[in-house]
Parts: structure tokens; sequence; C-alpha cells
């Protein structure tokens, strides 16, 4: 079995923290091949205090070895899982599991994942069947004795204007397996878009090729930077169906995490297009960006796309973003047809929804159906 490290990043102190290690003291891998390393983002002496009493003592035992960083800052997701992934790297680890401190694994979640990535050297990440934790909002460390049933994700989606959400969202956790049994029949890698942050196995070997994390995403759209990046230089992305892992996700909607969806939609969208194809969806991108408008006017998340808009007008940002998008369109090995082929014409989120989306969406997949005649490249 390849060499393993579970990475998380910490914020919330000790609240997700036992129900999480109640999961890991119960993980099916053979005890030398993987390890635990997780960053308090916090810098929290709670954090340190419960894994001193909690975590260190149980190591050898229940528990491989298990390293905990700290950081005088907020790194946020992507640098504080880089932070882990530098020390797994430095450890010899050949893939490495990002776990969400709000998630649990199944016991055979990690052994079924590694698996999966050692049966094709070209597979860059494995997503986890995640499943909506049927204890979430619960304290309890007893997470899985529910009966899950609803997905919180069988891979993200990929809108062709850069908007991402969960994919099988709230379906039927039975219906989900169907689905991907039917889906195998046609795609026996069951590849996906983009994979979810929160339960996937990275390998190694492929994030030497197109880097980490972007850490100047900071928050949100990082994951799906890393799962186009990766598709880009010709390695897979995929879900295992047999990894399970229960993830306590509530969707919140806030004005900052808005900001940086939308501020980290747009950045992506200029690092990873051929000049072609952003010429050929600005019309459509600008009808949308009226309608976002108008809805932000109505509902308060105006200053927020405003924001959003003066950083990446702001000369101060161009450079940097310039240099991402050399670095993308030089490793590159496929085009942008290829890779918008798994991309949706319509926001299917059930927690994202109104009468503007029934407008929305009939147009923005008649729009896609004319646009994608003309991405030859």
């Amino acid at each position: 079995m390849m060499k393993v490290a579970v990475v998380t990043a910490l914020w919330y102190e000790d609240r997700f923290l036992p129900a999480l290690f109640a999961s890991l003291e119960r993980v099916d891998y053979p005890a030398d091949r993987w390890e635990i390393i997780m960053i308090d983002n916090k810098n929290s002496p709670v954090t340190r205090q419960w894994f001193s009493a909690n975590v260190f003592p149980k190591v050898g035992k229940t528990l491989p070895p298990v390293t905990l960083l700290s950081s005088d800052k907020n790194l946020g997701f992507a640098g504080g899982n880089n932070a882990c992934l530098a020390a797994a790297r430095e450890r010899g680890c050949e893939a490495y599991y990002l776990l969400n401190e709000d998630a649990l694994g199944a016991p055979m979640f990690l052994k079924e994942a590694a698996q999966r990535m050692g049966e094709n050297e070209k597979i860059g990440a494995v997503q986890s069947f995640l499943v909506l934790d049927p204890n979430r909002g619960e304290a309890s460390p007893n997470a899985n004795r529910g009966i899950a049933s609803e997905m919180n994700s069988i891979g993200n989606c990929f809108h062709y204007l850069g908007f991402s959400y969960c994919g099988g969202y709230k379906m039927p956790v039975r219906d989900a397996m169907g689905y991907l049994r039917v889906r195998a029949i046609h795609d026996p890698d069951l590849k996906i878009a983009a994979a979810s942050g929160a339960a996937v196995l990275l390998r190694a070997a492929a994030l030497e090729q197109v880097g980490r994390f972007d850490e100047d995403y900071h928050l949100y759209h990082e994951d799906l930077d890393l799962s186009l990046r990766l598709r880009e230089a010709g390695f897979m992305v995929v879900i295992e169906p047999a990894s399970t892992v229960y993830h306590r996700y509530e969707f919140a909607r806030s004005v900052d995490k808005y900001y940086w969806m939308e501020r980290n939609r747009y950045r992506l969208l200029l690092e990873h297009y051929k000049l072609g194809t952003l010429l050929v969806l600005l019309p459509g991108f600008i009808l949308a960006e009226l309608g976002l408008l108008a809805i932000g006017a109505k509902n308060g998340t105006l200053g927020a796309r405003l924001r959003a808009y003066g950083y990446i007008l702001d000369p101060r940002h161009w450079a940097e973003i310039g240099a991402k998008r050399e670095r993308v369109q030089a490793m590159r090995k496929i085009g942008d047809r290829e890779l918008l082929e798994s991309a949706v014409t319509a926001i299917a989120f059930q927690d994202v929804s109104g009468p503007f989306m029934k407008v929305a969406n009939p147009l923005m997949a008649a729009y896609w159906a004319a646009a994608r005649l003309l991405i030859r490249w």
C-alpha cells in the first residue's frame, strides 16, 4: 500500500475533534503506511491542550504518528493544507488525503481510495463518496450511528462560467449509488469534473508537476483550481464509491464568502481559459453579471460583487494573475474543448434557487449550445 498522510486544516478548536479522531481510530490501513498531519490555523491553546490530552497518548496504540503544526496567522484552507502537504512530502508520503475537520471517514475510506489510486498512475485525485452526516449539528463522537440518507457530493460540478457546486447534493444515497453504477458502464474510471477538497486523495507525484493549492485563492475555488490543473496536465480526477466519508456540511451564506467565491471565479477564468475561449464566452459572461448585479442589489451582496470587480480590475494584481496563467498554459496537455466536455450549463444546487435561476439556467444552456461549437481548440 502507498504511504499516505491524512491532512487537515483546523479552525474550530475542539468542536469537531472528538468525532474526527473517533473515526480516525477506526481506520483500517497498515499502521506503518499512514500518518496524520494537521495544522492549527487558529494557533489556539485549546486545540493544543486537547491534542495533548486526547491524541498524543494514543499514538502507536490506536493512532499512527500524529503531527500538529501551528501558524501565527490564519493561512486559510489553501495555505494551511499546503503546510501539511509540505510536511508530508518531507516524510516521503506518496499521497495526501485531505479530510475536513467536520468530516468523518468510514473505516475503509482510506484503503479504498488508495487502492483505487494504485490501479492507474494517471489518476491524480480520488474523491470519496461524500455523504451528509446524519448527525450533523451534534457534538457526539458516535458520528456514524445514524443512517445516512443524502449525498453531499458525487464530484463537484464545474460550470463553464466558473461557478462550482456540489454534484448530487441532497440526492438520496441509494440513487447516487445507482447513478454511479450506470455511469461506470460507459465510464469505468468514473471521472469527475472536480473533486471536493473536503475528502480527496491527491497523488504526490502529480502535485510535483502541477503545484499545490494556490494560496492567493485563500478560500473557495482552490479545490476546483487544483482539479483543473490536474486534468489539464493529463491526470484523471475520479470518484471512488467504496470510499465513504460523512460530512457535517451545512450550506451557509455570508457576504464575505460571496466575495471570495466571485473574486476567485474571475481569477480562475482568466488563468485557465485560452484567449479565444474568453472571447467566445464574454457576451454570456456579461449577461450573467448584469443579472447577478440586479440580484445583489436585492439580497445585499452588491457590495461584495463590486469588491470582487475592484480586485480583478486592480492593475496591482495583473502581474500575479498573468504569471499564474503562463504556468497553467505552459503545462497543459489538453485544450479547452476537452476541458469543457464535463462542464455543466445550469446551476442545479438546491440551496441556491429562485425565480432568477429558472430563467437564467435555460438561457445559459442555450448560450453554451452555440458557444461550444466555436471552441475548437
